[in-house]
């Protein structure tokens, strides 16, 4: 480190040569911890960035943002509509298979209604069904060679 000293160079001269040497040894030293504050600095500084990033400013998926990041994410205008199916076409279900084929049929029906809890009677002209269809378990085939 050669940084000018506040002092004259008659003034240096002057001054011991253990002095001397305990100033430079203090420069050396100065010189040093410069150097690893500026190291320092420099890896604060890439800490910083790699800690600001979120899913907007990196490659990296929205469920990894950090929870602060979360309130600077922008709002979606609402577009008007209602969260879930809208109008327009029906939509497509499969088909009911018809009751002969059917293996086995389980019948639910309610003791009482869900909204009064009035006991249910008669019989349901057409009650709402659906099919719950099971694959066999599959045993492996296996095969013997003998040589």
């Amino acid at each position: 480190m050669h940084t000018e000293r506040p002092f004259t160079q008659e003034l240096w001269d002057q001054t011991p040569a253990v002095v001397q040497a305990y100033i430079r040894a203090l420069e050396s030293r100065v010189a040093a911890l410069e150097g690893i504050v500026q190291r320092l600095e420099a890896t604060v500084q890439h800490v910083t960035e790699r800690l600001q990033q979120d899913s907007r400013s990196s490659s990296r998926p929205p469920s990894s943002d950090p929870p602060q990041a979360i309130g600077r994410r922008p709002r979606h205008e609402p577009s008007g509509r209602h969260p879930g199916g809208q109008p327009g076409p029906e939509g497509h279900t499969r088909a009911l298979v018809p009751i002969a084929p059917v293996d086995v049929v389980i019948p639910v029906k309610p003791e009482r209604c869900s909204r009064g809890q009035h006991p249910l009677y008669g019989q349901d002209g057409q009650p709402q069904r659906h099919h719950v269809t099971e694959t066999p378990p599959m045993k492996p085939s296996v095969t013997e060679v003998i040589d």
